[in-house]
């Protein structure tokens, strides 16, 4: 569950039923936590979202599990409304491009006259007369400024255009809160991926999922601002350690995914340890430094190859994320002779 879906559910249910609705979702969120600490569950976004439909269907009330249900239909009208934009832009784009061919045609024109103006260079050449090439000669210069003066402006604002519409494009794929890549470019990677690995004899790569150690304690102590804080210092320690070698990704809440082409697992999972280390000795500080949080994380990672389905290695490291995180936390797990 996200904020914004959330809210697109509640704003579509009337001005009577949203407060009755949003009082079902609370009680049934409080029972969902409630059970999950009491089962000592992990902390993984599917534990959480079957706790909360068994919740819903235990307290009656399992018409709110729709509501909280990712649905793909508006995924795909918020990717259409991203594409429109960009759509538009492009459009805005291939309008200069006209433009500047109509400019360009105007000018074919005076470059023709700034050619009769050379013959007459050559002409005044002949004739010894210094003055009339003199004069030529300025003129041809005056009106060759103002040709190269426009196709500079409309070189700038095609250059402008494309600014825009990278930014637009790195929007789509951005997380909001902690900048790295969010779910939408995961799940365009994770197929790329097994485009390209297909056929691909000897080719290998690593998965690596990521999870802060108790960080329901700290938002549940400090609040989630400082939650928010701990989680872009956490993205930008990941992002860092991996600026070469791979591209970090947030799945979702305090987990975070790691794709590293190229390289097996041991060679990953030494990555790893310097970087737990790294962890473990760093402070995360919030609220101007008025407060500062020591954390660990688990890691569990899988090596695939052009023989392997992609999201079975997923799956795989998601497995050995909850094998870490049963083995007492702060270390790194993958399959056997990995």
């Amino acid at each position: 569950m996200n904020r914004s879906q959330l809210a697109y559910n509640i704003d579509h249910l009337g001005d009577k039923k949203w407060k009755e609705t949003l009082r079902d979702i609370c009680e049934v969120a409080r029972l969902c936590l409630h059970n999950l600490v009491g089962s000592n569950t992990p902390p993984l976004p599917r534990c959480y979202q079957q706790e909360f439909e068994q919740a819903a269907l235990h307290l009656g009330k399992d018409d709110v599990v729709d509501m909280v249900r990712v649905d793909s239909e508006r995924q795909a009208y918020s990717m259409k409304t991203a594409i429109l934009k960009a759509s538009e832009r492009i459009g805005e784009a291939k309008g200069i491009l006209q433009d500047f061919d109509q400019e360009a045609r105007k000018e074919l024109g005076r470059m023709e006259h700034h050619l009769e103006i050379l013959n007459k260079h050559i002409e005044a050449i002949h004739n010894k007369s210094f003055k009339a090439v003199v004069d030529s000669a300025v003129s041809f210069r005056d009106q060759g400024e103002g040709f190269l003066e426009d196709i500079s402006q409309v070189i700038e604002e095609i250059g402008r255009q494309q600014g825009i519409l990278r930014k637009l494009v790195q929007k789509v794929h951005e997380d909001p809160l902690t900048g790295v890549l969010n779910r939408r470019a995961w799940e365009r990677d994770i197929e790329q991926l097994a485009k390209d690995i297909q056929g691909n004899e000897g080719r290998v790569y690593t998965v690596v999922i990521a999870d802060l150690d108790n960080f329901k304690a700290v938002n549940d102590r400090y609040g989630h601002p400082v939650g928010d804080a701990v989680l872009r210092q956490f993205a930008a320690l990941l992002k860092d350690h991996f600026s070469h070698s791979g591209a970090v990704y947030r799945y979702g809440g305090d987990e975070f995914t790691i794709i590293v082409k190229d390289a097996e697992a041991d060679v990953v999972k030494k990555e790893l340890e310097g970087l737990r280390k790294r962890l473990a000795s760093a402070i995360f500080v919030a609220q101007g430094g008025r407060v500062k949080i020591r954390l660990t994380a688990s890691f569990g990672l899988a090596q695939g190859d052009n023989k392997s389905e992609v999201r079975q290695v997923i799956s795989q490291a998601d497995e050995m994320l909850y094998i870490a995180k049963g083995a007492g936390r702060d270390c790194i797990k993958g399959p056997q002779g990995q």
